[in-house]
């Protein structure tokens, strides 16, 4: 289940590339949690190959890693790669679904998760959303776990630490697959 075993990370100036060769064909993924954001309506409609999600349901960067994975080697839900992230981040076959569980809401203070492929674009986003990268966006707290475990329907049994937190989210995530 861990989709860490391929890709490797590299992390410079608070921003996090994937490189991952799962397919053998590599490509270069930016995930960054961004603190006190603005979003408003005009970051919907650009241009770019990018997706934005609400940081504060994301079970850290290892939720996304394996999201990337499951899009890059599953037969695909949508028509959009950036779609298809935020379709299977939130482990829903229905992009309505999805963008009520884990679609970033306009307003003042948001956290986010961006998901890009080169830091230009992560530049150009971050015209328009403003705030601070902090990857610390994407840790757990108990707050978090909380809205985690609810919106993801994951049973209080299930929570014996962090890490099977992580693995519950990524198993709905791989469990697409079979029901439809």
């Amino acid at each position: 289940m861990d989709s860490s075993k391929d890709s490797d990370s590299i992390y410079t100036n608070g921003v996090r590339r994937y490189h991952s060769d799962r397919t053998r064909i590599v490509i270069t993924m930016i995930v960054v949690g961004v603190r006190d954001c603005v979003i408003k309506e005009d970051i919907f409609k650009l241009d770019l190959p990018f997706q934005i999600l609400n940081g504060e349901v994301i079970a850290t960067e290892k939720h996304i890693l394996h999201v990337i994975n499951q899009v890059k080697s599953k037969e695909p839900i949508t028509n959009s790669f950036w779609m298809e992230i935020l379709v299977r981040a939130s482990a829903q076959r229905q992009i309505s679904t999805a963008i009520e569980m884990i679609g970033v809401k306009t307003g003042e203070g948001r956290n986010i998760c961006i998901v890009c492929q080169d830091e230009s674009t992560l530049r150009e986003i971050l015209k328009h959303t403003g705030g601070r990268i902090d990857n610390s966006v994407l840790d757990l707290s108990p707050e978090k776990l909380e809205k985690i475990r609810k919106i993801y329907n994951i049973k209080e049994e299930y929570f014996k630490n962090e890490e099977d937190i992580i693995k519950r989210v990524c198993e709905k995530i791989s469990v697409m697959e079979i029901i439809k």
